[in-house]
């Protein structure tokens, strides 16, 4: 029945990308360095027309891989999905954090270099006529937690002004209440402060959790949200889905204008096995570009 499924997603996904090579062409400009760190490179793709347009956005993706692999190749597809749409889209590395280890990589190292990349879109955008004056972030996995972490703790910083931000199967909860007893080992990772036992009892490190949770940082004032969790992920834990959900409710109501959530009932991490929900994803992801980037 999987493998039906996957089929079916795959057959869906090479029509979607065959009708879209016969609207909006884009050109692409690969490996724009935009910071001094070995991965700091961005690739963007631009849609046929977009100089003659009064404003464009964008959208930039962050590839997922634990914080600790994955190349911006990965998120080409979702670019050019979009970029066939109009949109300009981009794709960037980011420095990683070492397996299991601590070193002094660290997710701020990465919120960091993600204000650094959108400075440099900023750039590329005067350089070449295009009147970028809204962004979008857009994350899978790891780079879905980014993704959120910066959009809800570090709008201001936007060197462009922030519209939205979609993210897929990103965590969200990094506290013991989604990870369990491996919340203090992924954090000291990504903190870069080992979580002794002393501090597991003083309730510093469930601090530490908490200071790269995106729910942490959700509130009224939060940017327009599109996120989607599966249902048989081994990976990222219901208790992330779970957390997601209820803080929106909260803050937004109930199936509120503030946000959007899709569910893959049947999927895993790789989200293969739900080509009706992957399709409502598009189709919104579509819908909050229109309405948050204003064509």
């Amino acid at each position: 029945m999987q493998s039906v499924l996957a089929s079916i997603l795959t057959f869906v996904l090479m029509l979607q990308t065959f009708f879209g090579l016969l609207g909006s062409r884009y050109v692409v400009t690969e490996n724009i360095r935009y910071g001094e760190a070995e991965r700091d490179l961005v690739t963007v793709y631009v849609p046929a027309g977009a100089q003659d347009r009064d404003y464009n956005a964008c959208v930039l993706f962050i590839h997922g891989g634990s914080w600790t692999g994955g190349e911006k190749e990965d998120m080409a597809p979702h670019c050019k999905k979009l970029a066939m749409k109009g949109y300009i889209t981009a794709t960037m590395s980011y420095s990683l954090c070492s397996q299991g280890e601590i070193g002094e990589t660290t997710v701020y190292t990465m919120l960091d270099e993600v204000t650094q990349c959108i400075a440099a879109l900023r750039d590329f955008s005067e350089e070449n006529g295009l009147n970028i004056t809204k962004i979008a972030l857009s994350g899978y996995s790891a780079g879905g937690h980014i993704s959120m972490l910066y959009s809800y703790s570090r709008p201001e910083e936007s060197p462009i002004p922030l519209a939205f931000t979609a993210n897929r199967v990103g965590p969200s909860d990094m506290t013991t209440d989604a990870w369990g007893g491996g919340a203090y080992m992924l954090s000291s990772m990504l903190t870069g402060t080992y979580i002794t036992d002393e501090m597991k009892e003083n309730g510093e490190g469930d601090r530490l959790c908490r200071d790269i949770s995106p729910v942490a940082y959700v509130n009224e004032d939060t940017v327009p949200s599109l996120f989607c969790y599966a249902g048989n992920d081994p990976i990222v834990t219901k208790g992330n889905r779970e957390a997601m959900v209820k803080v929106f409710e909260e803050t937004f109501g109930e199936n509120g204008n503030g946000y959007d959530y899709i569910f893959y009932p049947l999927s895993g991490h790789g989200l293969l096995l739900d080509p009706w929900s992957e399709q409502k994803y598009d189709n919104t992801l579509f819908r909050y570009c229109e309405t948050y980037f204003g064509y």
